[in-house]
């Protein structure tokens, strides 16, 4: 990064962090102090020729703190793209607000991995593609189909796109963590692009999973496109082990083909980052979307969130806090994921009844951003009641499912009780009671239990499957009498009910794991429960719900709810799809069951 010095009256300083050369476009970075909002900058040849230029500027507050600039001081981040074809950079005069800067004074670095700088650019980085795309498209020797289209407005006005040279842009290309290959871009062409093959070094391909084609609605203003045409594409998908991709190709009919090389690095990116990249390209909205697309939607969820491989590998730390219970009835397994502060809640509850002294506890951790902290509480806890507990840590993030299943892996007792960390019962000896009343009944898998927020209104009293009113065929599921004071609802002790939520949920542990547990194809805690309940009628068990014993839910105060974005609502539906695709007509079997 240099600095070009100028008169002090002109009061301007030009910062270029990154440059690079690809196919006769230089791309370019950084940041400039000006006396206008909007400066006109001009890009030339020594010889005044003005060349084709693309500027995009935005806000670097962060620069203006950094050089203790006034706050009426204009600092502008910019990206910019310049077709010049072989002239070399240190050709080039900056010209800004009619200041001229002789570029060869800057001494950039040059990168010739447009990779890097998309990196480097953070959060800008969105606005150097749709500027790079734009220099592209608007390069006067190109012969590609877009310039065609562009320059023909009659083939413009009826949307078509050649297929002879398929215009295309890989906005992104890399390897995460395990294997997980990403990309991302966009290509002018209406056939499938189904045929995606990924190499070695050596030539080895192996054919992975077809692209998700999206609305690129930015590509489509520039070009006057359709508002519906699908542009973007996406893939995401897990590469075998030992696999070293280096390149991929979009094999399309006709012969043609789109390609791009891999980053050879691994991205410092979570999957939960690379999720919520992904749901903001998917639109749940349009009228086709569960009809178009969805199962290559589903298979790339499913090989972010790479479920089947969580546990692979991982040797979980297990600690006994206090002398562990002797041949315990029930094992309460309980996922702590953000808010760790419920420990030392539930045991101040748990410590005033005697009955739990034939349970034990085990909280399984599923948040290691917390591991220390969690570590500390539970030392703290001990430490003041003496009330024993054990703690099970897989090093990961499993998920509400794979949480519970690796608890359910530790457990002793003859029964398990799922049960969240902001569950608190309202007195003692209730599970003594809730298994007592479970052994009394023969066709039981599942029994749960009335579940009321802290003002005494109902939050559970058992659960139903009912059609989303806006996407048909998806089954939600219903809380009956949800928010409504409990007293003026009728109950009959022990029934029988369609659902019960994983919140509070007690089965024989042998039974819970020849079912296989909770699924853990569904992300962040949505369908799990239904999905368990659906296992039990598939093993001609049924659901019941005692209405007698009553425990405090404060619903979802262990999860953070703010989030910017609608990621979570859409992949509420996505998981919804998920469990309508892999249970068929057996919702509708239970509803008729239960009329």
């Amino acid at each position: 990064m240099s600095e070009i010095m100028v008169p002090p009256k002109f009061d301007v300083n030009v910062h270029i962090d990154f440059v690079s050369y690809n196919d006769g476009v230089w791309t370019m970075s950084g940041w400039l102090v000006c006396h206008t909002e909007k400066p006109h900058i001009r890009v030339l040849l020594h010889d005044k020729t003005e060349l084709l230029s693309k500027w995009q500027g935005y806000e670097r507050a962060d620069v203006k703190d950094a050089l203790g600039l006034p706050q009426e001081a204009i600092v502008k981040g910019f990206v910019a793209c310049v077709a010049c074809g072989e002239v070399e950079l240190d050709a080039l005069t900056l010209e800004i607000d009619s200041v001229e800067f002789d570029t060869s004074t800057l001494q950039p670095q040059i990168i010739n991995n447009p990779e890097v700088i998309f990196n480097a650019l953070g959060d800008a980085k969105t606005l150097f593609v749709e500027d790079l795309q734009a220099i592209i498209l608007s390069q006067p020797a190109s012969k590609d189909a877009v310039s065609e289209v562009l320059a023909d407005p009659e083939q413009n006005n009826n949307h078509e796109v050649r297929q002879a040279n398929i215009e295309h842009f890989f906005d992104d290309c890399f390897i995460l963590d395990n294997n997980l290959f990403y990309f991302k871009g966009w290509a002018l062409t209406d056939k499938p692009l189904s045929d995606v093959v990924v190499a070695d070094a050596a030539g080895n391909e192996i054919k992975i999973t077809e692209c998700y084609r999206f609305i690129r609605h930015d590509l489509n203003e520039k070009l006057n496109l359709s508002l519906e045409y699908e542009a973007g594409f996406v893939c995401a998908c897990r590469l075998p082990d030992e696999f070293d991709a280096k390149s991929v190709s979009l094999n399309i009919d006709g012969g043609n083909s789109i390609s791009s090389t891999i980053s050879n690095h691994v991205m410092a990116q979570t999957k939960l980052e690379i999720l919520k990249a992904y749901l903001a390209l998917i639109d749940v909205h349009q009228a086709d979307f569960f009809i178009q697309g969805q199962l290559a939607v589903l298979k790339h969820l499913a090989d972010i969130w790479q479920s089947e491989r969580l546990m692979e590998g991982a040797i979980p730390q297990v600690q006994q806090f206090g002398d562990a219970i002797q041949s315990p009835v029930v094992s309460l397994i309980i996922p702590i994921y953000g808010r760790y502060d419920f420990i030392q809640h539930q045991i101040a509850m748990f410590i005033s009844d005697s009955d739990m002294a034939n349970h034990e506890i085990i909280y399984v951790l599923d948040d290691p951003k917390i591991a220390r902290e969690f570590l500390i509480t539970c030392h703290g806890v001990f430490n003041t009641y003496s009330m024993p507990f054990k703690t099970v840590f897989a090093g990961k993030n499993l998920g509400f499912a794979g949480a519970n299943n690796l608890g359910v892996n530790h457990a002793a007792g003859e029964y398990v009780i799922a049960l969240n960390s902001d569950v608190l019962p309202s007195e003692s000896g209730w599970l003594s009671r809730l298994v007592s009343k479970f052994n009394k009944i023969d066709d039981i898998g599942i029994l749960g239990a009335t579940l009321l927020y802290e003002d005494n209104t109902l939050q559970h009293i058992g659960m139903e499957f009912s059609q989303d009113a806006y996407y048909p065929g998806i089954w939600m599921n219903f809380h009956p009498h949800k928010g409504m004071p409990s007293q003026l609802v009728k109950t009959d002790k022990t029934v029988q009910v369609e659902l019960v939520t994983g919140a509070c949920m007690l089965l024989k542990k042998d039974f819970y794991q020849s079912i296989g547990g909770f699924d853990t194809r569904y992300i962040l805690g949505d369908f799990e429960d239904s999905d368990l309940c659906l296992k039990v009628y598939q093993q001609k068990k049924k659901i019941y719900l005692d209405t007698e014993e009553s425990l405090f839910h404060l619903e979802r105060l262990s999860q953070n709810l703010v989030d910017s974005g609608d990621w979570k609502y859409k992949l509420t539906l996505l998981n919804g799809l998920y469990q309508k695709n892999k249970w068929g007509h057996a919702i509708e079997e239970v509803k008729q069951n239960h009329v």
